[in-house]
Formats: C-alpha cells, structure tokens, sequence
C-alpha cells in the first residue's frame, strides 16, 4: 500500500491496529517496532489533516 494514497482515516485505522498488534506481543523489539510503525502512520495522519487545513 503506498503511503500517497492513504486517507487519513486509513492512517488512524492502521496506527490502531498496529497498536493493537502490539498490545498483544510481549515486551521486547517486535512490539516496539510495530509501535513506533504505529506512531508513523499517526503522524502521517496528522501532516494529512495539516495540508487539509491548509488548502480549504
């Protein structure tokens, strides 16, 4: 899936169910890859509604 044509829903939905994911993995570098992964598509999400502000 290409990041350019994510909506910013499927941003937050993704950014979810990878936090999701990771609540279920015991501690350790897999869950924290999958949470910061997780933390990009909200940022993702954010610059997304960030550019929406800016050209309405």
């Amino acid at each position: 899936m290409h990041e350019d044509h994510l909506t910013i829903d499927q941003c937050d939905e993704i950014a979810n169910a990878l936090r999701e994911d990771a609540a279920r993995l015991p501690s350790g570098s897999d869950q924290q890859q999958l949470l910061q992964l997780a933390e990009r598509y909200r940022a993702l999400a954010e610059l997304k509604r960030m550019v929406l502000r800016l050209v309405n």
